[in-house]
């Protein structure tokens, strides 16, 4: 949400919260530490003004919105049905205002969406669980199962039960293994071999582990990785490991967390400062968008289209992807 929609849906739903303007919530943002745990109690408190459906529908397409105005065609949204529950929107509230949204944003702008319901790992196995049960009636709008908030003291480990029945159950799976957590090498091994996922999201501290690296490759799993700056005065974070990653042939693609809470803002802003910052090609940049296609959850037939696509729109622009190394 940009900061104008935290302030209307907070006046809409009489939130309190501790800043009154927009430039207040940059200061905020700017000042909150920097570690997964300073975002996420920031991220919390700003999405304690969603409070009905209505405001789900309308940050869904009000999100689609954005992403045409970058270039976007697709996007893999992730939804975190617990934290809605928690404030009194049912499962079957969230799931139809959001598929709303995503269906009327995709008429007026054309772009496609998958749905990833997401596990909050700070809650219980049980609730996880219920999650599942709340979102049978709903599979298929629904194309798979992830993982996130609070990574410390939650090892993928915990919910190996449940990502065990959502495999049964035909989703697809990814977990969030977010930068310099504890353990975060074994975090990562734990996602592939316990919960048996088939993406890592962010996963830049494989490069520390010589043999995870080779496993990635070996079983074709893509990071989804985020490279951030916090605010105008930063430079853009873990651009080192990430290229690192893609010499060394991890299946490696360039996402957006949460752009409106971070100063490198959504997708076509982030792609140049990447570019900036490590100074890839276009055709590097074009590979990316291919790496990011390829390991997408879009049926065979989709992909293929769109990475045709892509490569028609580059061709006419007179770059050529590069290789993948």
């Amino acid at each position: 949400m940009s900061p104008e929609t935290v302030l209307l849906l907070a006046a809409r739903n009489n939130v309190t919260l501790p800043f009154a303007t927009v430039e207040d919530i940059e200061e905020a943002l700017a000042a909150r530490p920097t570690d997964l745990q300073g975002f996420l109690d920031h991220h919390y408190l700003v999405t304690a003004v969603i409070q009905t459906p209505e405001d789900l529908y309308d940050i869904t397409y009000e999100l689609l919105r954005e992403c045409r105005a970058n270039n976007i065609v697709y996007a893999e949204l992730f939804f975190d049905p617990q934290s809605h529950a928690n404030r009194g929107i049912p499962f079957d509230d969230v799931i139809s205002a959001i598929d709303q949204g995503r269906r009327e944003g995709a008429a007026e702008f054309g772009v496609e969406t998958g749905l990833i319901m997401c596990i909050n790992r700070e809650l219980s196995v049980d609730s996880a669980l219920e999650m599942l049960d709340s979102a049978h009636p709903h599979r298929d709008l629904i194309l798979g199962l992830g993982m996130d908030s609070y990574e410390k003291g939650n090892p993928p480990r915990k919910f190996a039960e449940v990502y065990a029945r959502a495999r049964a159950e035909g989703y697809r799976l990814t977990a969030h293994c977010d930068v310099d957590q504890t353990n975060a090498v074994s975090n990562i091994w734990e996602c592939l071999d316990l919960l048996k996922v088939e993406r890592i999201d962010h996963g830049v501290n494989a490069i520390e582990d010589p043999k995870l690296v080779e496993e990635l490759k070996q079983r074709g799993i893509g990071l989804t990785t985020c490279p951030i700056r916090l605010d105008a005065s930063r430079e853009l974070e873990d651009t080192d490991r990430i290229r690192k990653l893609r010499d060394l042939g991890v299946l490696v693609t360039l996402n957006t967390d949460d752009p409106s809470e971070f100063a490198s803002g959504y997708l076509s802003n982030l792609l140049a400062e990447v570019q900036e910052a490590s100074s890839y090609s276009n055709g590097d940049l074009v590979r990316f968008m291919a790496n990011a296609f390829e390991v997408s959850w879009l049926p065979s037939h989709s992909k293929a289209t769109y990475i045709e696509s892509l490569l028609d729109y580059a061709e006419a622009h007179n770059v050529t992807m590069s290789p993948r190394p």
